[in-house]
């Protein structure tokens, strides 16, 4: 009978990386952003301890060890002593940024601390009272060698076998003989693949750095009962969470409609997310008659700063990145028959909306030192990309050859007498 276990698996705390995305910072959010990766990491070490987990599993990327960090260097040793007084060892396998063999020299780590070469599948057991309970076998991130399944595979056992290692790996080809869970850090969304004998995981980073890290970040807890079935748990740690808002408005949407409809969303935000700060990135999808009053960025700027006043002046709930008009799906028809530059312009855009044989091709728009690899993509897109695209660049066109025309008035109106200055 193999024995009960508790572990919590994490990785990429990336302790010194800033937030991105961000064009300016309000001033009330500069301590919560600066903090927010420590946040999220201690929430790491403060369930290991609450729970009496028997180890924590830390799969690289911890801090930048070439940055000479001492703040993340003293943050992660004062973490590490205080398992240490609960008897809970860490297994740490070095990423990308951070080797333990470079841990500075000057700083002793714990001995509760267990670290891995970047050359070599090390093997250790975790023992509970002088027995081995557990194996765990661990490499560091090594960019010139890619490591195999066959690295990592074990002798058959009772004692439930862990593979620990940093990378960017085929899922599919983690197939090591008697290896039960995968430990794996490197990316940082987190992913769970269940094998037949096996189960792949990604425990994700412990907090979202920009709005490419979208949606709630933590990291793992398993427990491994008698009979040795794993049950693994996500647990949230973000203290800042990036979620991109997509609203969908008609094209004469009034504006107190449209603020009722922000307002029953952003409530609804703050609601579910009361441990995190979000940041919101919103776009209005619209429908119907083009008009193009809601595209003065006057108004845009005007509705994001009545969000921000609304919810996002505290230290806790939604502060609003940026507000967007999505280009309309559909322009005047009569717009594509001028005889103006803007109809030459809007009937080129038509061929290719209504044509998919006509390839994109970007290439002869880029500079001529930018090297192929960066741009060999950008020919190739999916149906509803290129559709954005061209849309996006019929908006282009037309704001800069139809503003007087079609952007004529001032910016207060909006569906007849009703003004932004007047409803928000």
């Amino acid at each position: 009978m193999a024995a009960t276990l508790k572990f919590i698996h994490a990785s990429d705390l990336h302790l010194d990386r800033p937030m991105s995305g961000l064009t300016e910072i309000p001033t009330h959010l500069y301590e919560v952003l600066a903090n927010a990766p420590y946040e999220a990491a201690k929430k790491v070490f403060d369930l290991a301890v609450s729970e009496r987990v028997d180890f924590v599993l830390l799969a690289g990327d911890l801090y930048n060890s070439e940055l000479g960090n001492a703040r993340a260097a003293a943050f992660l040793l004062s973490q590490f002593e205080r398992l240490a007084d609960k008897d809970i060892n860490v297994y740490w396998c070095g990423g990308e940024t951070d080797h333990p063999d470079r841990w500075p020299a000057a700083i002793e780590l714990p001995d509760n601390v267990v670290t891995f070469s970047s050359r070599i599948v090390e093997e250790v057991n975790h023992e509970r009272e002088g027995e081995p309970v557990a194996r765990i076998m661990g490499c560091g991130y090594d960019a010139k060698s890619r490591r195999t399944a066959g690295d990592f595979s074990a002798p058959s056992s009772e004692l439930f076998t862990i593979a620990l290692a940093h990378g960017d790996f085929d899922i599919q080809s983690l197939k090591a003989e008697n290896v039960k869970y995968w430990a794996l850090g490197g990316n940082h969304k987190a992913s769970k693949h269940d094998r037949t004998s096996s189960t792949v995981v990604y425990s994700g980073t412990p907090q979202g750095r920009s709005p490419k890290e979208s949606g709630a970040h933590g990291f793992k807890l398993g427990r491994i009962d008698a009979a040795g079935k794993l049950r693994l748990q996500t647990v949230e740690s973000d203290r800042v969470r990036w979620l991109p808002q997509k609203v969908a408005i008609s094209e004469g949407v009034e504006v107190h409609t449209l603020k009722k409809e922000l307002t029953e969303r952003a409530a609804k935000i703050v609601a579910d997310t009361t441990d995190q700060i979000v940041l919101a990135r919103w776009t209005l999808a619209t429908e119907g008659m083009f008009n193009p009053a809601i595209r003065k960025r006057e108004w845009s700027e005007q509705i994001l700063e009545w969000l921000r006043d609304e919810f996002g002046r505290g230290d806790k709930g939604l502060w609003s990145v940026s507000l967007d008009v999505a280009a309309p799906k559909q322009l005047p028809s009569d717009w594509y028959e001028e005889d103006t530059i803007l109809g030459e312009f809007m009937r080129a855009i038509g061929r290719y909306q209504s044509d998919d044989s006509l390839r994109l091709n970007l290439h002869e728009y880029t500079p001529t030192n930018v090297e192929g690899t960066l741009t060999s993509g950008m020919s190739q897109v999916s149906q509803a990309r290129r559709e954005e695209i061209l849309r996006r660049a019929a908006m282009v066109g037309i704001d800069y050859l139809a503003a007087h025309k079609h952007y004529g008035g001032d910016v207060d109106e909006v569906q007849g007498t009703e003004t932004v200055e007047a409803t928000i």
